[in-house]
């Protein structure tokens, strides 16, 4: 609820909502350009999901874009939190954008989703994992990420899975971290698994070694992090350089190499949750990541992947709507069932949540993520 209290400066002022939604509504279906927007932090440069928008958007177009009208992306890069709310004002407010696509946080997901619900914009956020996202009933609000609450069961399992019994939780106190821990901590219960211990740091945390000190004096046998870079990976190099051994294990946000670069070798072992594997049998897959390595020269992460997918099913929607008007292709989204992407199947609930989408496991070692090969039935034991 703090979210929307935060948010609501950002739908008082200037044009009514209902004026603009009616303005949107004859932009869209009279322009000779259908315009989606896409709003992304500035700072994450190794977070490729303009990239994956861009190459979906151009190749959608090469093929007559939607009924002969084409597609244009407008980005927009965020400074910092207060600027980013400024920018989904900005974009709310515009009548001649039919969808946005973007938002790195959680945090800045949901305020923004306030603002979209209110002025009829179409949103499909492919990196907001909170379980709040998706908790308000709002008619343009989409992920294409599973939320924390289905992730949290799938690294349950997995650590089930791996032998894991006793656990130690930490998180950063951050929207996504704690949000992540919580799950976790009560899926672990469900399993049958302990936790052994609960703490937390900040993003002020400079000196792990107390946290660490007192991690020492218990008996378990993996530790969950709830946290993002660069903080996470500061604690596990400092974890180790204190002498704990056990398998830390962490979400999405550690999917990345810098978890090696700020870390070294301590982060060897270190296994997360992720949601794309480029290994997939699937040609869609293959495809993607050859194209996309030639046009960017690096290959795609699951950011640039579940950008691509959220632009092609938004634009299977406009497809089933035979329209980009918020409203109707929103409808049609909220039905669309087992469509294909390269990052898996696809399946939104009426909340504009996925259901039954898979999770990946890799762990990282000195050649990057190895992925695992986690056995179906395990899986099904989280659903």
């Amino acid at each position: 609820m703090l979210f929307l209290v935060v948010f609501l400066p950002l739908i008082s002022c200037g044009k009514k909502y209902d004026e603009v939604k009616y303005q949107r509504i004859k932009a869209v279906n009279s322009s000779d350009t259908i315009n989606i927007a896409v709003i992304w932090d500035k700072k994450v440069k190794d977070f490729l999901l303009v990239e994956g928008v861009t190459q979906a958007v151009d190749e959608i177009n090469e093929k007559g874009g939607l009924f002969g009208r084409k597609f244009k992306i407008q980005v927009y890069y965020s400074e910092n939190d207060a600027h980013e709310q400024t920018l989904a004002k900005k974009v709310a407010r515009d009548a001649s954008i039919a969808a946005i696509i973007g938002h790195r946080s959680s945090a800045n997901a949901i305020a923004a989703s306030v603002a979209y619900e209110y002025y009829g914009l179409l949103f499909v956020a492919p990196s907001a994992s909170n379980n709040n996202l998706t908790n308000h009933g709002f008619e343009y609000t989409f992920r294409t990420i599973p939320s924390d609450r289905y992730v949290s069961k799938k690294i349950a399992v997995l650590m089930r899975w791996q032998g894991h019994n006793k656990i130690a939780i930490i998180d950063d106190r951050g929207v996504y971290g704690k949000g992540l821990a919580d799950g976790v901590m009560e899926s672990l219960a469900d399993q049958g698994l302990n936790t052994v211990i609960r703490r937390h740091y900040t993003p002020a945390t400079i000196d792990f070694k107390p946290l660490c000190a007192e991690l020492a004096r218990y008996d378990f046998d993996a530790i969950f992090i709830g946290g993002v870079l660069p903080k996470a990976a500061d604690f596990i190099r400092e974890a180790r350089q204190m002498g704990i051994r056990q398998r830390m294990y962490g979400a999405a946000a550690m999917d990345l190499r810098a978890l090696e670069r700020i870390a070294g070798n301590a982060a060897h072992g270190t296994a997360v949750s992720t949601y794309f594997n480029p290994e997939l049998d699937n040609p869609l897959t293959r495809e993607f990541v050859i194209n996309f390595t030639q046009r960017f020269g690096k290959p795609p992460e699951w950011r640039a992947a579940l950008g691509y997918d959220s632009f092609k099913i938004l634009f299977e929607a406009m497809k089933l709507s035979k329209s980009a008007e918020p409203a109707v292709v929103a409808s049609n989204m909220r039905f669309i069932k087992d469509w294909q992407g390269v990052a898996g199947s696809y399946t939104f609930n009426l909340q504009g949540d996925l259901v039954g989408k898979d999770s990946y496991f890799s762990y990282l070692d000195q050649n990057g993520f190895i992925f695992l090969n986690v056995p179906a039935e395990e899986k099904a034991k989280a659903d």
